[in-house]
């Protein structure tokens, strides 16, 4: 699987590559709208289509479905532009059995050239906490069908959420198997995708005709449709949908084309002010707080040294990754939160992250800042240290617990115990793992240390692991080299967390866990489980 479309340019500055962190650590080598709501139950909307294609002419990017309500979801798909670009009527109908023998709900949605001919259609009147499923005809041609799923009613009480979450999906020259293994998941609710979606070219992607067609050249991945048809999606962007390392001072024409090319191409809905964040609630269990950490952010720093010069400028109160209007909703949304576990759908890391701890210097030179040392350039948290310290401080001092940071961005598997100050010691305030990639950076054993025995370049890995470990308290996981995503299972007495990697090069690897935890609601710390490190096996 090639890349048939430029991948981003990694800038200098911002976000740090996997491959980039190896050679630091000197073992790397060179609807629109809605028409109709409940309809009563009728013969098939949709004749079945005339041949096998999942996805035919005019649906070529397949169909997706989205952010969960207990009403309903929203449902999208694009259709191919006839000549001339002229608007198509699309019909759209959604069914509680995928042979659509009864019809639930159905309208008629335009697509239009000044959305890309994109669909969105916000399907209500369904009943909570059931699967159902949707599909789409334009030209007396039905679209493939795909799976919706409606959120528990608000406050009852909820056995049980099965989700996943990762980022990062490249094209390059392996398979997106970590897709597939994902939709297989038995009884999986929601994926969340963290971003990097798509991999835009830093100097060449710049109008909105450039961006919408980075889309459909992903949208081209047959594994990607499939993924899209079994399983509804809580979607985030990232910098991969902008360009590398994009904060709020870009160039307006080119953040506002990407920003439109995104609410065009993703099951969510835009209420005409491109704001991402928003929650999706699951019964009293869970609360699921989708946060924007690239719209509002100020520039990230350019050095690792934060012990002076401009990496002084981390602890610049009035520096923010969320922005002040967010950043108060959210914590608005933690605070006043009554579900058992409140989990952060986040884009970037909020542990910190250093390369070298030097915590040390601070007992010969009281000037030295707090939780001194060379930080990982990930465009992280870490350049925005009072905004961190102020939200697991304001946790703390209001009694929210059970809180877990779902994270992506980084192309590297992390899991930490999250204190405002990690050096000082003190209560934990909240739990993030961060996952590994979809596709982004391939197998590093094999792309990056390829010139070394496969069993050295893992020891060197493991090595590399280890270091990293003892420079940052609180972090207790840390893997370099694996791909996949992270599997969820959340229950009102605990929360299960399963590393799921996979062989991207192998077009028919099957998944296994290689590290898992268990956090008890109310814990302190994450239990280590026993990881079964047999392919096609949990724990």
């Amino acid at each position: 699987m090639g890349t048939g479309y430029p991948t981003r340019v990694v800038a200098s500055r911002g976000a740090m590559p996997r491959r980039d962190l190896l050679r630091l650590l000197g073992i790397g080598v060179p609807g629109a709208y809605l028409l109709a709501g409940c309809v009563p139950a009728v013969e098939p909307v949709f004749p079945p289509p005339e041949h096998s294609d999942p996805d035919p002419a005019p649906f070529v990017d397949g169909v997706i479905a989205g952010d969960p309500r207990p009403d309903g979801a929203v449902i999208w798909t694009r259709v191919a532009a006839p000549v001339g670009g002229a608007a198509v009527e699309v019909l759209w109908s959604v069914s509680s059995d995928p042979t659509f023998a009864t019809v639930l709900a159905g309208g008629i949605a335009t697509a239009e050239a000044t959305h890309g001919h994109c669909v969105h259609v916000l399907v209500d009147g369904l009943p909570p906490d059931g699967w159902y499923w949707y599909r789409f005809e334009a030209n007396g041609v039905a679209s493939r069908s795909g799976r919706l799923r409606t959120a528990p009613a608000p406050g009852v009480d909820v056995a049980s959420m099965r989700f996943a979450f990762s980022s990062c999906q490249q094209l390059n020259d392996s398979w997106f198997v970590a897709h597939t293994a994902a939709a297989a998941e038995p009884d999986l609710d929601l994926f969340v995708h963290l971003g990097d979606y798509i991999y835009v070219n830093d100097s060449q992607t710049l109008s909105l005709d450039d961006y919408r067609a980075v889309y459909r050249r992903w949208r081209r991945e047959p594994l990607l449709r499939e993924f899209h048809a079994a399983v509804p999606l809580a979607a985030m962007w990232d910098d991969g949908e902008f360009y590398n390392g994009v904060d709020r001072f870009g160039p307006p024409e080119r953040l506002a084309a990407a920003k439109q090319a995104w609410f065009e191409n993703m099951p969510v809905i835009n209420a005409g002010n491109d704001v991402t964040y928003r929650s999706i609630e699951w019964g009293s269990l869970v609360d699921l707080e989708m946060i924007d950490t690239r719209a509002y952010r100020d520039p990230a720093l350019s050095t690792a040294n934060h012990i002076s010069g401009e990496g002084l400028a981390a602890y610049d109160p009035t520096r923010t990754t969320l922005g002040a209007e967010q950043y108060q909703w959210l914590l608005d949304r933690l605070v006043n939160s009554t579900a058992s576990w409140r989990i952060i759908g986040n884009g970037v890391p909020i542990a910190p992250w250093r390369l070298v701890n030097l915590e040390f210097l601070r007992l010969f030179d009281p000037s030295v800042p707090p939780n001194a040392g060379l930080y990982i350039q990930s465009d992280g948290w870490d350049d925005y240290v009072v905004e961190r310290r102020d939200l697991l401080a304001a946790l703390l001092a209001n009694g929210v617990t059970d809180t877990v940071f779902a994270t992506g961005q980084t192309h590297i598997a992390i899991a930490t115990e999250l204190r405002p100050d990690p050096d000082a010691g003190g209560p934990v305030a909240a739990f993030e793992f961060v996952s590994q990639a979809m596709t982004a950076d391939p197998d590093v054993v094999r792309s990056t240390l390829g010139s070394l025995p496969a069993d050295l370049a893992r020891g060197a890995l493991r090595l590399a692991e280890s270091f990293l470990l003892a420079q940052n308290p609180g972090m207790r996981h840390l893997n370099l080299e694996q791909q996949g995503y992270v599997l969820v299972d959340v229950t009102p007495d605990d929360m299960v967390v399963r590393y799921r990697h996979i062989d991207t090069y192998d077009p028919d690897a099957a998944p296994y866990t290689g590290a898992a935890f268990r956090l008890a609601k109310g814990a302190q710390h994450l239990e280590l489980l026993r990881p079964d490190r047999q392919a096609g096996t949990t724990v």
